[in-house]
């Protein structure tokens, strides 16, 4: 979150994603947001606070990762700098490395930001009462050159985003059903034979989980069929999370603006997809997308139904 353009202040949450909020209306604020890695995420800290000439304290709060221990490694940077191959020296965090920044962008850092550990502390009160504490300095040294933080970005190569999802007749056979059942708090992943009579089922709150189980049960080998399922199956977890209705194949909607509402909208694409177990809502409403014939040998077979 950006605030003042005249802040010197910025602001490191580290865990606490909501705290930025508010912080950014105290007007010594000039950015606050969170930090997870040791590594990108610090590389964005020092390119986002040396690209606003006004600031010169960094305030570094909130609870730190047991894992990832990207505050300690932030305050190592500041205190030790980094080895010539960029990694940070002290630093306990998980590949504490800054490959992409210039040693002269790390040297301005250093010299310019004072950084305060606070780490554990997530009051407003008690942090807004710190920045205000915090002793104004002069504006010395010149600006880090535009060209050098710009030098200091990851070298990426942009990619057309397109791609082509196999025809049904091509990605092979049987069908996927994505359902939700709220009760029990899972997403339900169901592979349909061609016989729509037998099948296997998988269940998890977490649509990762689902995605790699169906690849590694061997329900899907086809990379562009993979991306959608963990596409549709992301939606049904953010419904699941929400409360939102979910319906295969179409966007997530507010209750209000649900399609399915209308009774003159368009319905399911196949006619089969009206059936639904009687335990989902009416909003659980369910399409069949084309899937590879499944291995039989090496799945986990639906208790409804029987294994092929």
């Amino acid at each position: 979150m950006v605030t003042p353009l005249d802040g010197d202040v910025a602001v490191c949450t580290l865990r606490a994603h909501t705290l930025p909020a508010r912080l950014t209306g105290h007007p010594r604020v000039a950015v606050a947001g969170p930090l997870v890695t040791a590594n990108l995420g610090i590389e964005e800290v020092v390119r986002g606070t040396l690209a606003r000439p006004a600031v010169r304290h960094l305030v570094v709060c909130g609870p730190d990762s047991r894992m990832f221990h990207a505050g300690q490694s932030l305050l190592a940077l500041a205190a030790h700098g980094t080895a010539p191959d960029g990694t940070i020296i002290g630093a306990h965090g998980h590949r504490a490395r800054l490959p992409n920044l210039l040693p002269s962008v790390v040297a301005a850092f250093r010299r310019r930001i004072a950084v305060h550990d606070l780490r554990g502390q997530d009051d407003p009160a008690a942090l807004l009462a710190a920045i205000d504490a915090l002793p104004r300095r002069p504006a010395e040294g010149e600006d880090v050159p535009a060209e050098e933080l710009a030098a200091s970005e990851p070298r990426l190569v942009r990619l057309t985003a397109a791609g082509r999802v196999r025809p049904i007749a091509s990605a092979g056979a049987g069908c996927f059903v994505v359902l939700l059942d709220r009760p029990a708090g899972r997403i339900v992943l169901r592979h349909y034979a061609d016989d729509l009579a037998s099948g296997h089922e998988l269940r998890s709150h977490s649509a990762t989980a689902l995605v790699l189980a169906a690849v590694a049960h061997g329900l899907t080998g086809d990379p562009a069929h993979a991306g959608y399922l963990g596409g549709e199956l992301a939606k049904a977890e953010t419904a699941l999370r929400l409360g939102l209705p979910y319906t295969q194949d179409r966007p997530l909607t507010a209750p209000a603006d649900d399609p399915e509402d209308d009774p003159s909208g368009p319905g399911p694409r196949d006619p089969a997809a009206g059936a639904r177990d009687p335990v989902f809502s009416r909003h659980d409403r369910v399409a069949f997308a084309p899937c590879p014939a499944p291995s039989p040998h090496d799945l986990v077979p639906s208790p409804h139904r029987k294994a092929p």
